[in-house]
């Protein structure tokens, strides 16, 4: 037996995630994840995580804090609208008879039809709700909201000072825009490392949106930290490649869940989990 003591396991994570970089230096960028298989494997690893209903309750407590009017929401970034039917089905129980619209906008198809097909399945004659296939920037929105939310899709923009700018403008007096996106913690660590390129720009962190928060002059009211956990010890390797939003090739496999192991703490079941947390920034309209 050694006599020599295993390193702490934020040093040894240290050393794993070097020799991650090591296997990727010099080498071209790995292929990104395909959209045919993008919303797939999303649903998967969500199955993994309990972060999805941690911000489902975040988010509905601060639309219940909005009181009992009239109200609309905007979801950038909508998916296929599994978090958001269950925000719009609690603003139709929560108040009967009360007005609702509810509005989603993403790129794929395929999300957005699953989204308005998932709304018009609540079947309430007070939810008002439409979908569009678009990114952000070239959305056909043209009415204002008491809540924009970007949950986990402000990631992907060019330019995050401008959308946030541009966000704040559709909101309604008194209304609030939303941005709940990742630090770039042990999982998005290696996501910074493997991932490739988004139309010229890395992914953006909590930290990248809370600067540009601060260079557009927007005061942010809040930042809610949620601590979610995600089980990658049993996520297949497609799931794995979600994980780190690129397509891994085999001699990243092992390094990788390596460096997963290091960073995982106990969850309440006892079994080990990969620290998953998200930032949810709040900012108000005039």
């Amino acid at each position: 037996m050694s006599n020599i003591a295993a390193p702490p396991p934020t040093e040894l994570a240290a050393v794993l995630l070097d020799g991650v970089r090591a296997v990727r230096r010099g080498a071209p960028a790995l292929a990104g994840l395909e959209p045919d298989s993008y919303a797939r494997l999303h649903s998967a690893f969500e199955l993994l995580s309990d972060q999805r209903d941690l911000i489902a309750e975040h988010l509905a407590e601060r639309l219940a804090d909005r009181g009992d009017g009239p109200i609309s929401v905007l979801s950038v970034g909508c998916g296929d609208g599994v978090l958001d039917v269950r925000l719009a089905a609690g603003l139709v129980l929560a108040v009967p008879g009360r007005p609702v619209r509810y509005v989603g906008v993403d790129p794929w198809i395929g999300s957005v039809e699953r989204f308005t097909a998932t709304m018009a399945a609540l079947d309430a004659d007070e939810l008002s709700a439409d979908g569009h296939v678009a990114s952000f920037g070239d959305s056909p929105v043209d009415e204002t909201f008491d809540v924009v939310m970007f949950v986990h899709s402000m990631y992907y923009v060019a330019d995050v000072g401008a959308t946030l700018r541009a966000a704040l403008a559709l909101l309604r007096p008194g209304g609030e825009l939303w941005v709940a996106v990742a630090p770039s913690a042990e999982l998005n660590a290696l996501v910074g490392v493997l991932a490739p390129p988004l139309e010229g720009h890395r992914q953006w962190f909590s930290g990248d949106v809370g600067e540009a928060f601060v260079d557009a002059g927007i005061v942010v009211d809040d930042v809610a930290t949620l601590h979610a956990l995600v089980d990658l010890a049993s996520a297949s390797d497609e799931v794995l490649d979600f994980a780190v939003q690129a397509r891994l090739t085999p001699d990243l496999q092992g390094p990788v869940r390596a460096y997963l192991d290091a960073v995982s703490v106990p969850g309440v079941d006892g079994g080990l989990r990969v620290p998953h947390p998200v930032d949810v920034f709040t900012a108000s309209g005039h």
